[in-house]
């Protein structure tokens, strides 16, 4: 079984990640570094090798994905094994700000790189859940999936982005096991606030 951390300050009380640069942005777009993240991000320790059975590529492939991610902050190595065969790592802890300039190509490319990744990761954990949904406690078994197209202003548009960011606040943060409520699971909740292209590219009326 892998190993759990050793205890760290709170993930609430790190500084967070800051991402500025595409090239950062970009570390997160790749399907194996997605993964990677995600299993690090449950509170495990893991080496390259099981890394890579989540990932599908080869162990050394995946020890590159996870030096990319520690240059970038994602990632960490934990403290080593009482065996030292292999190195574990863990997820760094810090909270993850993305601030980049969507103005430039590069910047609006790798935005749009890194959403599409996210989304089709948790496309692929509803589908999931949904086809296995009825061997679900039945507390557990209904999926939230909830679309609403909006006429918003500007200022309605923040406003809407920053009250759904405040409602998930105060349930972010719980890495440790002692700060899980009892009987919790990890829970997906995509949180996209997004306007729609003033010109659809699937043959939709332009909006005025």
């Amino acid at each position: 079984m892998p190993k759990r951390p050793a205890q760290r300050p709170s993930p609430n009380d790190a500084p967070p990640l800051r991402l500025e640069d595409p090239r950062g942005i970009r570390a997160l777009a790749h399907p194996a570094r997605l993964a990677i993240i995600d299993a690090l991000a449950s509170g495990e320790e893991l080496t390259a090798t099981q890394c890579a059975e989540l990932t599908g590529l080869s162990p050394s492939a995946t020890a590159y994905h996870l030096n990319l991610l520690e240059r970038y902050g994602f990632a960490e190595a934990a403290p080593p094994r009482p065996d030292r065969r292999e190195r574990p790592w863990r997820t760094s802890g810090r909270p993850i700000q993305v601030d980049l300039d969507t103005s430039t190509p590069a910047g609006s490319a790798a935005a749009a790189a890194v959403g599409a990744a996210y989304m089709d990761t948790t496309r692929a954990i509803a589908a999931e859940f949904t086809e296995g949904a009825s061997s679900e406690p039945e507390e557990w078994r209904d999926a939230v999936l909830n679309n609403a197209d909006l006429w918003l202003t500007a200022e309605e548009f923040q406003r809407v982005a920053r009250e759904l960011e405040a409602v998930l606040k105060p349930y972010q943060g719980r890495r440790r096991n002692e700060d899980r409520p009892t009987g919790g699971r990890r829970v997906r909740v995509m949180n996209v606030v997004v306007p729609r292209p003033r010109r659809s590219t699937r043959g939709a009326p332009r909006e005025a």
